[in-house]
């Protein structure tokens, strides 16, 4: 699935060094130079802020099966590469207390989006849309970095 290496050991030693509870995946899926982010359903955690599809990686899971596995289950879009990394960030949320999210920029081999039913709309965005998007400062950060990581 890719000719990117994800340094996978060093990334999860680091993590629980610095005492990190939970990994996540935050995961960047390009089309003609967009970003896709979904929404967060109104009154779950964050709700109605947009992020970058992805989510915890499950025990005994790599990244590039969490990667594969969010991106499907959350969007319905196939991950056919992982181009890349770019940079994260750490979170809380009211049952996980330290949680990391790596994220990675991906390809993928459909682009009809599916939306489950942790979100209930998604769009692309360019680069200029992200200081008006309804997100966090860390996902709007995030988003940056992607665009960036893209070019």
């Amino acid at each position: 699935m890719s000719d990117f290496i994800i340094p996978e050991d060093y990334l999860r030693e680091q993590a629980l060094a610095d005492g990190i509870t939970h990994l996540s995946t935050g995961v960047a899926v390009i089309k003609d130079g967009k970003i896709l982010v979904v929404r967060r359903e109104p009154g779950d955690f964050l709700g109605g802020s947009y992020e970058l599809p992805g989510g915890g990686i499950d025990p005994g899971e790599t990244f590039a099966e969490s990667v594969a596995r969010e991106v499907l289950e959350e969007t319905g879009l196939r991950v056919s590469k992982i181009l890349g990394m770019f940079p994260g960030f750490e979170y809380t949320t009211p049952v996980k207390p330290k949680v990391r999210q790596m994220n990675f920029l991906v390809a993928t081999t459909n682009d009809e989006v599916m939306l489950s039913g942790e979100h209930d709309q998604f769009r692309w965005i360019g680069p200029t849309e992200i200081d008006s998007l309804e997100t966090t400062g860390p996902m709007a950060d995030c988003l940056k970095a992607a665009f960036a990581a893209g070019k």
